[in-house]
């Protein structure tokens, strides 16, 4: 750790005697020892908590890749379930055809999680009327 090697040793305990005496040398090395355990425990249980958060991290990081690959593979067996109509059109209108459908979905998804937060709204309103908090209005 800080490559202090055996000779280096007994001159700091020939340094510790002189200045510390022979009856008070054991407490000391008794109190260092103890804040050594203490320090390696603290340090072990910061260790701990971290890997804790990071396998927390990963499951999740695992949770979203298996939602995105489902997701996948569920629109690619509705396409495969779906039959495809022939289309009547020409190509260069049936890319504009198929652009408008998926914006008239997705705007229609966006309408409909709009609705849910304002049902929501009005249900939390609604209990706070039976509970018979007044209302600020």
């Amino acid at each position: 750790m800080f490559n202090i090697g055996l000779p280096e040793l007994l001159i700091i305990g020939a340094i510790a005697l002189i200045v510390f005496g022979p009856n008070k040398l054991p407490e000391l090395a008794k109190a260092f020892g103890r804040a050594m355990r203490e320090f390696k425990k603290a340090t072990d249980e910061v260790k701990e908590s971290f890997e804790a958060e990071t396998r927390d991290l990963e499951e999740i990081k695992s949770a979203i890749k298996d939602e995105n690959v489902l997701g996948d593979l569920a629109r690619e067996i509705s396409s495969l379930e779906e039959p495809s109509p022939e289309p009547a059109m020409t190509e260069e209108v049936a890319p504009e055809a198929t652009a408008q459908t998926e914006t008239s979905s997705a705007e229609e998804i966006v309408a409909s999680l709009e609705e849910r937060e304002v049902e929501e709204k009005k249900g939390e309103g609604q209990e706070g009327m039976k509970e018979g908090t007044p209302s600020h209005g």
